[in-house]
């Protein structure tokens, strides 16, 4: 899940750093040359779906009633953490211009912490495969808000240091959330991986409305200040996961494809 979720953050983390630079070059019509590559997707899309593939499942699962309580509290966690992430990257180059920093550079920064961000989420996957999702969504998320905290505080290339760190742990424990609230409704994994994903997406987009008000009444450094508090908050509700047992899902799954 952290492989799979990492390639969209790719994409994130390549977004600020290739606007940026399309415009700085060439003002705000430089968009217009990222339309190709909506093109070319679209178009490998269009082949592969074309392929005649043919897939045989055969998957035994324990059917198990979903542990409502406990996607409830992920869902919270996932609300709490898509505040902090996604005004963040809405906002970070704003965060730089402001300090007078250049268009370009701006963006570089922003695009450096999503990249450190989309290692973390591997790591997170990773780590969670080995000591459990619970200590790695918490520590994370903790750490992360810290870190964060700390990037404010300082200035220079620690201040950049803390920031990248701030990115790879809050992002490290995104994969884990989704696999956990997976395994809490093994019989309806679709539903709730579409849940916690709109969570993630349009709940910080929401949220970006109101930081926009904070910053233009209180200061950005203000603003930000409440982007370090969801997070913590988040971290502390994730302490809360230590009361739930979940249960791995061993489906058996056999497929065949044509020659």
């Amino acid at each position: 899940m952290g492989f799979f979720l990492s390639g969209g953050n790719t994409g994130f983390f390549l977004g600020p750093f290739v606007a940026g630079a399309l415009g700085s070059a060439f003002g705000l019509n430089g968009m217009l040359w990222l339309l190709p590559v909506g093109i070319l997707v679209s178009l490998a899309i269009f082949t592969f779906s074309r392929r005649d593939i043919v897939e045989t499942h055969h998957v035994d699962v324990v059917h198990r009633s979903a542990n409502k309580r406990l996607v409830g509290l992920l869902a919270t966690i996932t609300i709490l953490r898509s505040v902090a992430v996604q005004t963040s990257v809405t906002f970070l180059p704003l965060y730089f211009v402001a300090k007078g920093a250049s268009l370009l550079i701006a963006t570089a920064i922003a695009s450096v912490w999503l990249g450190v961000g989309v290692i973390g989420q591997l790591l997170g996957g990773w780590v969670s495969d080995r000591i459990g999702g619970v200590p790695v969504i918490v520590a994370s998320l903790l750490a992360g808000s810290l870190l964060f905290y700390g990037f404010l505080l300082t200035t220079g290339p620690v201040s950049i240091l803390l920031l990248a760190l701030s990115g790879a742990a809050l992002y490290a424990n995104w994969s884990v959330i989704v696999v956990m609230a997976s395994e809490a409704a093994p019989s309806n994994v679709g539903a709730v991986s579409g849940l916690m994903l709109g969570f993630s997406i349009g709940v910080g987009g929401i949220a970006a409305l109101g930081f926009g008000a904070v910053a233009d009444a209180l200061g950005m450094t203000a603003a930000f200040l409440v982007i370090t508090a969801f997070a913590l908050a988040a971290g502390v509700v994730a302490l809360l996961l230590s009361r739930f047992r979940t249960t791995r899902a061993k489906p058996t799954m056999m497929a065949t494809y044509p020659t």
